[in-house]
């Protein structure tokens, strides 16, 4: 190609956009919300709009995009490069610097993480910090609520946790959250909120939440470091916008109010994490808030046929309160959606693990098939099915490789490395390898500690002060102490994957895991792939060297991984960790009621509406193929129910879909509710195994009783056999709301409901 033939980079980046892309791509000053349906090419428009700011003279340094995985961030940089021809790419030390030639891209987490690095000390914090995951937090509310003296069976410490992130996602501190509680159990959480603060604060650590909290509230606070962080990112753009919480809300408006060149991009149809704290109604209510913003809709879709759409979009469209827009693809033709029925659970994995070898054999690999469910309950016969016919699988969401027992000792070695005050970390690793440091050993240290006011590490090193001990067991800690004390210093003058061989070979870890079994080179090797991780991190400084570290395996997510994976087999993931991919041939298992929509959704008009974009996200993962998978019983956490077929199957325009049964019954009944009993031997009904014995049941013991419901109003005061007490705060169509005195609320159908009016 001659120079003059080479495009331009104005082509580069306007070139293959349709219409509404180059708008968005083209606006460059003010507000924008862009409402991009699924598979639009968002990414695309996200990644050509910054592409086109700096084309147009915006300093990179200037730009901040924020998503939601780590997998986008990397995805979006990758374009961009390519876009603007940058080869040696970019040095994570000039991360928002005004050298960068590249804008900083990052999620939510790890931007507020360098953010806080830098200048958490304004807190009164110490830039030390360590990031607890998942196990960590466990853990620690563990502890928190032992020394509470919290009964599980009173307080389970998942509940804590999970009202502690809700409670965060909201921004609510404990003395606020403390205001509303409204219940002795409230009163009990709000409380075990305080002491799990504290005990992170001691431990100089901070939880996923609090990485966004804690730079709120560093910007409210500290108004020099706001205005220094408006100043160097005057053009925002956020993806996934939908699925921001109240705290992202907080953090996304403080940086735009004062250039107000804020992009959001995403689908109020795909907001499908409430259950996180995600608030559909920041998208939503985007232009209330920005009066001046443009509206740009992506409608065409990249990736499905419009039979697929087309179905989506009847099932999304029962939700009230959305934008409108309606999905096409010019891949007008494909094969029907199929409506499988099958007998009980055991059927549906084997149909469906059939459907995905009869697709293998038309040419689609294992791992372009993914099989989704609602819950992660629902895994175990799919892989029991995988494993009986030789078929590969991976699990998404199981135990995840950051999460295996010595990876996570590995990681704990290092946090205390990083941060001896790290309580979590130090108790787990003081016996790692095994050092006859026992649970008596360390509650006389604790006991010692908390007479004496002293930290954990403290006390460690102050072991001769602890008469409770004897000498071999003091001689083993001050060993212990050596070794992380000269870990310490190793810090200073290593990268972390170096300092991590010194820990190794100090420690003996690998002589420890390498026990003779198979298991034990699993775990080393383990261990070594770690290692492996840490190279990336060679050419940075060593204390930047580990604490980059830390934090990429902090913020990692199983998701980001799945792209690395070049094995062919079948994924097998919840629909929760599916946005965001595609696949040629999607299988969604469990389309019943109580199942899909979820049980829990039934009387919550709200969480109804959820269920409905989630299932507008599973079928919208299908490029070509989509499988529709319901049983006539299943047995589901040890009971066997006939639940009916999913609501969202009755939205499905029959032009696209064929259905199947193994019920010569079921498809007698679909053909007839179309007036077309020739169906059966003709048409798009396909009866499976037909000299299979017929065996119907028919329930003959329903009992329809109305007298609770005459009685029942609101104010009653009710008891449930399971729930106590409370009181009826309303009553409609059959269904009674009661707000029981344990501080919780709950709906029920009085016809069936076990409630005695008091």
């Amino acid at each position: 190609m001659k120079a003059a033939d080479t495009p331009s980079k104005s082509e580069l980046i306007l070139g293959s956009l349709n219409a509404p892309q180059r708008k968005a791509v083209e606006h460059i000053k003010g507000p924008i919300l862009i409402l991009a349906g699924a598979g639009s090419g968002k990414t695309k428009a996200l990644t050509h709009r910054i592409a086109n700011l700096i084309a147009q003279g915006v300093p990179p340094w200037q730009i901040l995009a924020v998503t939601f995985t780590n997998k986008a961030a990397k995805e979006m940089r990758t374009r961009i490069e390519n876009l603007l021809h940058l080869t040696e790419g970019e040095d994570p030390a000039a991360w928002g610097s005004k050298s960068a030639k590249l804008p900083v891209m990052g999620t939510f987490h790890s931007v507020c993480a360098r953010i806080l690095r830098k200048d958490i000390e304004k807190l009164g914090r110490d830039r030390s910090f360590v990031i607890y995951d998942k196990d960590d937090q466990e853990r620690l509310v563990k502890q928190v609520l032992r020394e509470m003296k919290v009964d599980e069976s009173e307080l389970k410490h998942r509940a804590a946790l999970s009202y502690i992130g809700r409670f965060k996602c909201e921004a609510l501190s404990p003395t606020e959250a403390m205001k509303d509680a409204t219940s002795p159990r409230m009163e009990i959480i709000c409380r075990t909120y305080a002491a799990y603060e504290k005990a992170l604060r001691t431990a100089n650590a901070l939880d996923f939440d609090d990485l966004m909290l804690e730079t709120v509230r560093l910007f409210h606070e500290v108004p020099a470091v706001l205005d220094r962080y408006q100043e160097t990112w005057r053009y925002l753009n956020v993806d996934e916008y939908q699925d921001t919480n109240h705290a992202q809300y907080l953090f996304t408006t403080l940086l735009a109010q004062k250039y107000r060149n804020l992009c959001v991009i995403g689908d109020p149809d795909q907001s499908i994490y409430a259950f996180r704290g995600a608030d559909i109604r920041n998208i939503l209510e985007f232009q209330r808030e920005y009066k001046d913003a443009t509206e740009i809709k992506l409608e065409q879709n990249y990736r499905s046929t419009q039979l697929i759409l087309s179905a989506a979009d009847a099932v999304i469209a029962a939700n009230p309160n959305r934008p409108k827009k309606k999905m096409w693809s010019q891949r007008t033709e494909g094969p029907q959606i199929l409506v499988h029925e099958v007998e009980d659970e055991r059927k549906e994995a084997e149909e469906a693990l059939k459907r995905i070898n009869q697709i293998k054999a038309d040419g689609v690999p294992l791992n372009q098939q993914v099989i989704l469910y609602r819950t992660n309950a629902q895994s175990r016969l799919f892989e029991e099915a995988c494993m009986r016919l030789g078929i590969p699988y991976r699990i998404v969401g199981g135990v995840k490789f950051y999460a295996r027992r010595e990876v996570k000792d590995v990681l704990a070695y290092l946090h205390v490395i990083l941060n001896p005050a790290d309580i979590v970390s130090l108790l787990r690793i003081i016996n790692v390898p095994t050092r006859k440091i026992g649970e008596t050993t360390l509650q006389r240290i604790r006991d010692w500690s908390g007479t004496n006011d002293a930290s954990l590490w403290s006390s460690l090193e102050q072991v001769d002060e602890i008469l409770e001990l004897n000498e071999g067991t003091k001689n083993r800690i001050r060993e212990f102490v050596k070794i992380i004390t000269e870990l310490q210093g190793d810090a200073a003058r290593l990268a972390v994957a170096d300092l991590t061989v010194r820990m190794l070979q100090r420690i003996g870890l690998e002589k420890w895991l390498k026990d003779g079994t198979e298991e034990g080179d699993d775990r080393w090797q383990n261990v070594e792939e770690l290692l492996s991780v840490m190279r990336k991190y060679d050419h940075l400084e060593p204390r930047l060297s580990l604490t980059s570290f830390l934090e990429e395996v902090a913020l990692v997510s199983e998701v980001d991984r799945l792209a690395e994976l070049k094995d062919d087999a079948i994924t097998l993931m919840t629909v929760h960790l599916c946005k965001g991919l595609e696949f040629e041939h999607v299988t969604v298992v469990g389309c019943e009621e109580g199942i899909f929509p979820h049980a829990s959704s039934v009387y919550d008009r709200e969480q109804l509406e959820e269920e409905r974009r989630l299932m507008y996200v599973a079928m919208t993962r299908a490029k070509t193929n989509l499988t529709l998978l319901f049983t006539r019983s299943r047995m589901l956490w040890g009971e066997t129910k006939a639940n009916a077929a999913s609501r969202f199957l009755d939205d499905l325009p029959d032009s696209v879909i064929e259905r199947r049964s193994d019920s010569i019954l079921s498809s007698f009944a679909w053909a007839a509710q179309r007036g077309q009993e020739e169906a059966i031997t003709g048409g798009t009904v396909e009866p499976f195994n037909q000299n299979k014995k017929l065996h119907v049941e028919f329930n003959q013991d329903v009992v329809f009783d109305d007298s609770t419901q005459e009685t029942m109003a609101e104010g009653a005061r009710v008891e449930h056999p399971k729930f106590g007490q409370g009181t009826v705060a309303g009553v409609r169509g059959g269904v009674a709301d009661i707000a029981f005195d344990s501080g919780e609320r709950k709906s029920f159908a009085l016809s069936i409901a076990p409630l005695k009016i008091l």
